[in-house]
């Protein structure tokens, strides 16, 4: 479920980052204060990372949209909290 969860904030692609970023730190307000070509890559990088994880090539289109809202929603009320603590309590 995590690993269709962090699909939901793919979007098409995105130019490349400028500088390394180390995603596993990241937290809600810092992935939220992004451009939001930074946020589009951030997000295709942690899909890739968790579905490849999972051995999982699929993705869920129809469901896309509304994990991506749930995970905002999340990270507006726990600007804290790590963008994959974020994923872990919305899709536990």
């Amino acid at each position: 479920m995590i690993a269709s969860a962090c699909v939901v904030l793919a979007v098409p692609a995105v130019p490349a980052m400028a500088k390394e970023v180390d995603v596993s730190k990241l937290t809600c307000k810092e992935v939220g204060a992004m451009a939001p070509a930074k946020i589009v890559g951030i997000a295709l990088w942690v899909s890739g990372y968790v579905h490849g994880k999972a051995g999982n090539a699929m993705i869920d289109t129809t469901k896309a949209h509304a994990n991506a809202e749930k995970i905002a929603g999340y990270c507006k009320s726990n600007a804290s909290a790590t963008l994959g603590s974020a994923v872990e309590a919305v899709f536990k």
